[in-house]
């Protein structure tokens, strides 16, 4: 399991706030519990978000998932 970080409510409850709007926006006034989404992209957001160091963010996605998303960000031509 993953050490944790240190005391940084304050940090994650404005990353979490920001990825939320971001989303709202996104969704055009429809609900966020209705909107369907690409789990892997909110992950990422999130981690882009809490500033997460490499390492972290690979051992949260895990190998493939981060190759994965680091392709996308590359080509974003697969979106």
């Amino acid at each position: 399991m993953l050490q944790t970080l240190g005391n940084q409510p304050l940090q994650i409850v404005n990353a979490l706030t920001d990825i939320r709007e971001e989303w709202q926006t996104a969704a055009r006034g429809a609900s966020l519990l209705e909107v369907e989404s690409n789990l892997g992209l909110l992950l990422v957001d999130i981690l882009n978000h809490l500033n997460l160091p490499i390492d972290l963010q690979v051992t949260v996605l895990g190998n493939d998932l981060f190759q994965e998303m680091k392709d996308l960000l590359k080509n974003p031509s697969r979106n």
